[in-house]
């Protein structure tokens, strides 16, 4: 009888355990033990200008998570917290965070906003708080005066940070391209502009090549972080202008680049010295053009270079498209990276470019092919060598090699061409970079 006394004891209390449990899993964080005290919290943006898909605030997920107790909470949306009037909450620290609801992405067409706060609950008290979520990434905009679309038919401008981030503007993106935000790791403290611009009365093209610095932006200040951070704009805008050649009293044509930043009251005017038909960074340039910094012409041994084949045009039905069509690349130093980034000159071939996202190959945002088996994998299918890694100083990229793929969606559309983007970094963090320019005829 005793015996059956204690296996009856053991069954009801395993069984009184097992409905606590339940009854907490049931409840969820709802069942707090201790004292608590409440939260009321508002969540709101700042900089906002657009009613984009990025600045719904009520559509921001909010997370509350304990900082020395152990407690963790999501909610989907604002608008889900804000149902109830406050939050019941252990007593203790917290750390509070609510973001776009979209994923962070290193390229955006719209700002992502974020932001976090602490916070300290007080046993029977309410907490009012605050989230402030700012802009989380760099905002690029690049613009043209009513003069420089007067006298340039068509033009390429790049913007880079030589980490990876690629932006590039040609004609076809319009008089007002939209702007593009970036993800940026707080290092890059310059962003590096070139291209160049076919005249429409001469036909001839020139070429620039600058600089534009965090230090040199209207408004900035001693205690400013010297990097590129959320927040931050650049904004560009080219102007035709005439400048002093290396002669001496004898003018020649050139390009201004104009920057400006966030909160600024007036523009920095930098004037960029070009030579016509070269794009040489350093090259033709007086002392002072750019950000006021001198650029050194690359001496041989220091850092990587491109050597490209010159910009390739052809035709489908003469079949007079070139059997090789190397870029080689090399460097003092191993790589660090080499990223190409292509730039389609038609529809169907971007459509393709696409399809390679899918397959890990980004070459729209642009991919970086040392160690990357993927890309090694695509030029052995193509028959070319694909293998370069950071024991590598040269590597000979065969862009003829694409010429099939893109034959595929026939002739380029009228004044464009497909570009090949290419942006090397040795680990001394020494850049170098380059644009090729295949054009495909009928």
């Amino acid at each position: 009888m005793k015996t059956i006394n204690k296996w009856a004891l053991g069954i009801a209390l395993m069984a009184g355990l097992a409905s606590c449990e339940m009854k907490d899993e049931l409840l969820g964080d709802s069942v707090l033990s201790g004292d608590t005290g409440f939260l009321a919290l508002n969540v709101a943006t700042a900089n906002v200008s657009t009613k984009g898909t990025t600045d719904q605030v009520d559509e921001f997920p909010v997370t509350i998570k304990g900082k020395d107790v152990e407690y963790t909470k999501t909610y989907d949306s604002y608008a889900e917290l804000k149902k109830k009037e406050s939050i019941e909450l252990p007593v203790g620290t917290f750390t509070i965070e609510a973001h776009s609801p979209v994923e962070f992405e290193d390229v955006m067409s719209e700002p992502y906003y974020g932001g976090t706060k602490d916070i300290t609950i007080t046993k029977g008290v309410t907490s009012e708080e605050e989230v402030q979520c700012k802009i989380q990434n760099v905002k690029i905009t690049m613009s043209y005066t009513a003069a420089f679309l007067q006298t340039y038919e068509s033009w390429t401008i790049t913007v880079n940070d030589k980490k990876g981030h690629v932006e590039v503007f040609t004609k076809e993106d319009g008089t007002e391209p939209a702007s593009v935000y970036w993800k940026l790791d707080g290092t890059v403290e310059t962003i590096y502009i070139e291209g160049k611009a076919v005249n429409k009365t001469t036909k001839e093209e020139v070429s620039i090549y600058g600089t534009a610095k965090k230090t040199n932006l209207p408004g900035y200040e001693d205690d400013d972080d010297t990097a590129f951070v959320g927040g931050d704009e650049l904004k560009i805008e080219a102007n035709p202008v005439q400048v002093e050649g290396s002669t001496p009293g004898v003018e020649k044509e050139g390009i201004e680049i104009n920057v400006s930043g966030f909160d600024s009251e007036e523009n920095i005017e930098i004037p960029i010295d070009v030579e016509q038909g070269t794009n040489t960074p350093g090259e033709g340039g007086e002392e002072g053009d750019g950000d006021g910094e001198e650029t050194p012409d690359p001496q041989p041994g220091e850092g990587p270079t491109i050597q490209l084949p010159g910009d390739i045009t052809y035709s489908i039905s003469a079949g007079d498209a070139p059997e090789s069509a190397i870029v080689r690349i090399e460097s003092s130093d191993k790589f660090e990276s080499i990223v190409v980034k292509i730039v389609a000159g038609n529809e169907g071939f971007n459509k393709a470019l696409e399809d390679l996202q899918a397959k890990q190959l980004d070459f729209i945002n642009g991919v970086n092919i040392v160690d990357n088996p993927i890309f090694q994998g695509l030029m052995s299918d193509l028959g070319q060598n694909g293998t370069v890694t950071k024991e590598d100083t040269s590597f000979n990229f065969e862009i003829a090699a694409f010429f099939s793929m893109m034959e595929i969606y026939k002739t380029t559309d009228a004044g464009k061409s497909h570009q090949f983007v290419i942006i090397v970094t040795d680990q001394k963090e020494k850049t170098a970079d380059g644009i090729l320019n295949v054009t495909i005829n009928e």
